[in-house]
């Protein structure tokens, strides 16, 4: 009787099974959460990796480089968290635009889903020597929004918005720096009831209707 040379199945190397595959936004959504947290800088390929669940190869094949990641993954923040800053300038009244600014910066920095501060803020202050592209990226970003602010105001005051002794300009810069020092209380620890005081006194003392 000839012998059996097949070798049994388990001595047998198994061929090589497909890669796991992944929800694209959900990964995005878990680096956005990375970056916001720890910026730019503090956020490592094996952090990015551990949290999105998914291999270096698929970032690299599926997201491009971490630059390239980031940018991404400030397109989803500015759709998901910053739309009622779009909303905001849609607004009937410069005092409308600013309470939706304030508000909408609240709501965002009591949600516990999701970390303190802005992404801008974060990475226009927390880069690292040879981040210099992705700050200045950022900082490119920033200076979209208050453009679009400035020719807001801009139109309120061609619409007998303000007082003929207020600046437009400077009213902008003004609310923009208000909700910036929002962020700041908010990642400082601030409650919400504080922040609403911060923002109901601000909007007592805005000089537009």
């Amino acid at each position: 009787m000839p012998l059996n040379t097949t070798p049994p199945e388990r001595g047998r190397p198994k061929a090589p099974g497909r890669p796991r595959e992944f929800d694209h936004s959900t990964a995005l959504t878990a680096a956005m959460q990375v970056f916001w947290k720890y910026g730019y800088a503090g956020a490592s390929i094996g952090m990015l990796i551990a949290e999105m669940g998914i291999s270096r190869a698929t970032l690299y094949a599926s997201f491009g480089d971490k630059q390239q990641l980031f940018k991404q993954v400030l397109d989803l923040y500015e759709r998901e968290k910053a739309a009622y800053m779009l909303d905001a300038l849609e607004q009937p009244t410069s005092r409308r635009v600013a309470e939706h600014l304030m508000r909408g910066t609240i709501e965002l920095q009591t949600n516990t889903a999701t970390p303190k501060g802005s992404m801008g803020v974060v990475h226009s202050i927390s880069y690292a020597p040879g981040d210099e592209s992705i700050r200045e990226y950022v900082a490119e970003r920033g200076r979209f929004w208050r453009s679009k602010l400035l020719e807001r105001f801009e139109r309120a005051d061609q619409e007998g918005d303000f007082p003929e002794t207020c600046n437009p300009h400077g009213l902008a810069m003004l609310l923009k720096a208000a909700t910036d020092g929002l962020l700041v209380a908010a990642s400082s620890g601030a409650s919400e009831h504080e922040l609403n005081e911060i923002a109901s006194t601000f909007l007592d003392m805005w000089p537009g209707r």
